[in-house]
């Protein structure tokens, strides 16, 4: 059986203005291993082929001591495990998929998400692209996802930031503390606020109860939150630390220092997990001035595509900055989130940030012998690139530390806030999906082909396509037409479901026109063509190249042809040096005694400067 075209050449050719709110979210309720399939609470929009990405959020186990260990990592278990999948059925709420799993999940303790990715052959960025801010109750948003086999072009910026785990809250506390009976535990319940003992710790890859919701104590990427009296929040984490929050330097009134601690560092597993970034704790507070907590850690962003056209915007993860506050205990910022960039080529001016949020600003007042120190930075986030780090514009700063200002001369040393830790830049990562057909579906998944391309390259053809769910080919034939009816192979690759994108050449093309095309051949011997491609070498009958220049004693000149022509060597004043004809592909002349200087190659018409040296 022959078909005529492909499947992507006649239905997805096409680009798709986009904007807002690209992706859908479904909870994961239970996983199904020995299937291949999990149950979502609502299946409604999703379909059969559709690409999704899976990641578990939280169920990271955490030392929950009352000492300065607390928070600290014990095992990840399966949080920040991730891969991208394709459905290949749906029964009512449980959905099938045309690969095994890579990894293991635990929906019940770990709050997995499964986001229906936005896919397009090419599409344009109309205004600006938005995650839906993460929610913890459903264990759903804060990624994007958006899978383009050809352009995506930036006419607006594509935009993650504080959309990943929350800050901690602001929560007013009554004045009452003391001075003999200092709340130096490293968590309290936060919403006990008669007084707060400790202020809202910040969101983080763990669970916490509600009696060790507040408090100094950083819940694993989280920051810790400010204890009481008026001690700032911790900046939040990604692979890399956040900074501690500024402290009580009071010498009137409530004096305690117990200030928020900072985020810590997660691995990633060499690139298995990834990661929202932890949100800032926040500072306690007894005044309300400013109501504002911990900022928000930044979500995570996954693009495919062959080509992203910048038009100076930005892709972004950025952490939230830390509220501020006016002689109360200030906001750790935000940690900067994940970009996973599987992008061929960037195109223009653009920007890639997964900076780490400010920590708020303290601003003492001026009240006498009171003073307390602004918030912890936010770490740097992460950012994946499919190949060496390319040359635009990348950013993953750590968040400055927040300032203190309006001091009073009677206090006693400030204590400082710490900025976030810069971030991570990952190369060489190839984004995590399963290439093993599970046998539930019956069949392997539709291959689809994103593009193919011809391009003369000095004196040769280069072809380049990518096909993606090969596993239904069993070789490709690249053909080259001879006669009107003729088609001749000049290569044949074997297809492999581990690679995506192959590569052939034409060592020999025709002077003139040389078309190529593609037979697919599948596992069931069904045949399928690419659309043809044309490199006219017409233009090019007459150019040359010259080697070495500078020379000295011999020039090699190469051509494309061998018809005959004269090549003259000439003066810059236009005299005859050497004339010879050349009928070969490559032809080596040798010189007279030339003075160092410039001369002119000249041969049909074309010259080439020549440096004798």
């Amino acid at each position: 059986m022959i078909a005529a075209c492909l499947y992507s050449q006649l239905s997805i050719a096409q680009t798709t203005n986009i904007s807002g709110v690209v992706n859908s979210y479904y909870q994961v309720i239970e996983v199904m291993p020995t299937i291949y399939a999990l149950k979502v609470s609502n299946p409604a929009g999703l379909g059969v082929n559709n690409r999704v990405l899976i990641v578990q959020m939280k169920g990271a186990s955490v030392n929950t001591a009352n000492d300065t260990g607390f928070g600290d990592t014990t095992t990840l278990n399966e949080a920040g495990n991730y891969e991208t999948a394709v459905i290949c059925k749906i029964k009512t709420d449980t959905i099938y998929f045309h690969h095994t799993f890579l990894n293991t999940y635990s929906p019940v303790t770990g709050k997995v998400q499964m986001v229906k990715m936005a896919e397009y052959y090419s599409a344009n960025v109309t205004d600006t692209i938005k995650a839906t801010s993460w929610n913890n109750t459903s264990g759903t948003g804060g990624v994007i996802a958006i899978f383009c086999d050809m352009n995506l072009t930036l006419n607006a910026p594509i935009y993650a930031d504080s959309s990943g785990y929350r800050g901690g809250a602001f929560v007013a506390s009554s004045g009452t503390c003391s001075n003999f009976f200092p709340a130096s535990a490293y968590y309290y319940t936060a919403s006990s606020t008669s007084p707060q003992s400790g202020a809202w710790k910040g969101e983080g890859i763990t669970a916490v109860v509600a009696s060790q919701s507040g408090g100094r104590g950083a819940p694993a990427n989280g920051g810790g939150g400010g204890n009481n009296h008026n001690n700032s929040g911790g900046g939040g984490a990604n692979l890399n630390g956040g900074g501690i929050g500024g402290g009580n330097s009071s010498t009137a009134g409530c004096t305690t220092m117990l200030r928020g601690l900072a985020g810590k560092a997660l691995s990633n597993w060499s690139g298995q997990k990834v990661f929202f970034g932890g949100g800032g704790g926040a500072g306690h507070s007894n005044g309300g001035i400013f109501i504002k907590g911990g900022g928000n850690g930044g979500g995570i962003i996954f693009i495919h595509a062959e080509n992203v056209i910048g038009n100076g915007y930005k892709i972004s993860a950025n952490g939230g900055s830390g509220g501020q506050s006016l002689s109360d205990g200030a906001g750790g910022g935000g940690a900067g989130g994940t970009i996973i960039s599987d992008i061929t080529n960037f195109t223009g001016s653009i920007t890639l940030q997964v900076n780490g949020g400010n920590g708020g600003n303290s601003d003492d007042g001026g009240t006498v012998d009171r003073c307390y120190g602004g918030g912890g930075g936010g770490s740097g986030g992460v950012i994946y690139f499919s190949a060496t780090t390319p040359g635009i514009t990348v950013n993953n700063n750590g968040g400055n530390a927040g300032t203190e200002t309006g001091r009073s001369a009677g206090c006693a040393a400030a204590v400082a806030a710490g900025p976030g830790n810069n971030g991570q830049i990952i190369q060489n990562y190839f984004y995590k999906r399963s290439t093993e057909p599970a046998s539930n579906c019956g069949g392997a998944l539709p291959f689809k082909f994103s593009y193919f391309t011809a391009k003369a390259a000095q004196q040769k053809v280069s072809l380049e396509w990518r096909i993606t769910g090969a596993e239904s080919i069993n070789h490709f034939v690249i053909e080259k037409q001879i006669t009107n009816n003729d088609w001749a192979t000049i290569q044949t690759i074997p297809a492999s479901r581990l690679s995506e994108i192959y590569k052939a050449e034409d060592l020999y093309p025709a002077m003139g026109k040389n078309y190529y095309r593609i037979k697919i051949i599948e596992n069931d011997n069904k045949q399928t063509y690419s659309s043809v491609r044309l490199v006219d070498f017409s233009s090019r009958a007459t150019e040359f190249s010259v080697f070495p220049n500078p020379a000295q004693h011999t020039i090699t000149i190469s051509r494309n042809n061998t018809a005959p022509v004269n090549l003259r060597v000439l003066s810059l004043t236009g005299n005859l040096i050497l004339q010879k004809q050349l009928t070969d592909l490559q032809t080596t002349i040798y010189l007279p005694s030339l003075a160092p200087g410039v001369y002119i190659l000249q041969s049909a018409g074309v010259n080439k400067k020549l440096i004798i040296h």
